[in-house]
């Protein structure tokens, strides 16, 4: 209601996020999800979110307005989103231009998801329905394509942590890099703060695709980020002669409180005028994936200090609030080694060892370097100093019973295989 009286007429779009559902991370599929006539009760979690954004029904809209002070006056799911959305939580629109979005459940692809599905390779057939949907545009020639889904296939930036898992970055990137011709844009969430990622040509990204990945801010602001949100401009008007849309610009809007505890909504920036420098790449291409390369050029260290670019970043990425303990950073010691962080996470790194292969390479990644180097010392002591143990205990035995052990078992590795924990809960 709240989205209708500030944004009447306007298509309402969601996508299901790591906290849409009981408990988080946690989504039981319909397991006859090739049943292509699904009813809310095969979909469990699934089946609920869409008995309440789908009825159109009187009496049930009015015991879900009940449950708030704002009412809902239409529908967010249709009959014909049943399809695809009992199966597996995504579906797609058809705007008024022409223009396709694409509402993709990115919580199945999380490092986090559980419980495993039937089909680990294609869980709820969506990328199926990616390639599928995205060809049909292709073919039909009069459209393209917008990408929105809550968590990106990328790393995070709070305890850069892996988003999701590798398989399903890769089969991802696979179909964008194959369809690139036919998206203008990816949008995503889930960090709370105002980010972007582009494809470096070193990173898990594609170089070589043309749109970049923009992370819009939150509404909750839990994570010493201001509440915000972000409205997208793109070019429709040229899809009438040639069915060519274009991403143009966007604004982030925040809400702030005074000390009295009050409080409104103000534009914090727009992208065009923060990064007045690519001014001229923007007005040819929009948000383009180049634009993003040219700004994350910008950021780079000028003599081992912070340039205006980076610093204008910093100024906008928790929308505009100097956050508190649990931001992942304060403005005044973002020192060198935390600009490097920042590079290498907003550089298209994917996994956790690009990440850290990307700090290596960063000339302000000493610290991150002396760290791995300590680590490594203290293991090597602590192993050296397991094995002396083990050896002496070893040959007490053999002095005592007259044995010999065949062998050794060696300690587990303390280098295991887990991702990291989560960016955001």
């Amino acid at each position: 209601a709240l989205f209708d009286s500030a944004f009447p007429g306007v298509e309402i779009i969601f996508s299901i996020g790591n906290n849409d559902i009981v408990p988080d991370y946690y989504l039981q599929l319909p397991t006859n999800s090739s049943n292509m006539s699904l009813t809310s009760e095969d979909s469990g979690m699934l089946g609920i979110i869409y008995n309440a954004l789908q009825s159109n029904d009187e009496e049930e809209l009015s015991i879900y307005n009940q449950l708030g002070s704002q009412k809902r006056s239409r529908s967010l799911l249709s009959a014909t989103d049943s399809a695809t959305f009992l199966k597996g939580g995504y579906y797609s629109r058809v705007l008024p231009d022409g223009l396709t979005v694409l509402s993709i459940n990115t919580v199945l692809y999380s490092s986090f998801f559980g419980p495993d599905p039937l089909n680990t390779d294609d869980p709820g057939e969506q990328f199926a329905w990616m390639r599928n949907t995205l060809m049909n545009i292709r073919e039909r020639g009069n459209s393209q394509a917008i990408v929105v889904g809550h968590i990106s296939p990328s790393m995070g930036s709070f305890r850069h942590s892996q988003l999701w898992k590798e398989k399903y970055i890769n089969i991802f990137y696979e179909i964008i890099q194959e369809f690139d011709d036919v998206i203008i844009g990816q949008l995503f969430g889930h960090l709370h703060s105002d980010e972007f990622r582009v494809g470096t040509g070193t990173s898990g990204i594609p170089s070589s695709l043309s749109t970049p990945l923009l992370l819009a801010g939150s509404l909750t602001p839990v994570h010493g980020n201001n509440p915000s949100f972000r409205k997208v401009f793109y070019d429709g008007g040229a899809a009438k002669d040639n069915h060519s849309y274009k991403l143009l610009d966007y604004e982030s809007h925040r809400y702030s409180k005074s000390d009295n505890n009050t409080g409104d909504w103000s534009n914090l920036y727009t992208f065009a005028e923060t990064y007045g420098t690519a001014t001229e790449e923007i007005k040819m291409e929009g948000l383009s994936a180049n634009v993003f390369r040219s700004i994350l050029r910008l950021m780079e260290d000028n003599q081992g200090s912070m340039s205006p670019t980076f610093n204008s970043f910093l100024l906008h990425v928790n929308s505009g609030s100097e956050g508190d303990a649990k931001a992942p950073l304060t403005f005044d010691d973002c020192d060198a080694n935390c600009r490097a962080e920042w590079l290498c996470t907003l550089s298209g790194t994917t996994t956790v060892s690009q990440y850290n292969k990307c700090l290596l390479q960063k000339k302000g990644s000493s610290r991150h370097i002396q760290k791995m180097g300590s680590s490594r010392l203290m293991i090597g002591v602590a192993g050296a100093a397991m094995f002396a143990a083990a050896f002496l205990f070893v040959m007490m035995l053999r002095f005592r019973n007259r044995r010999e052990k065949d062998q050794y078992e060696s300690p587990a590795s303390i280098e295991g295989t887990e991702i990291g924990d989560d960016d955001m809960l």
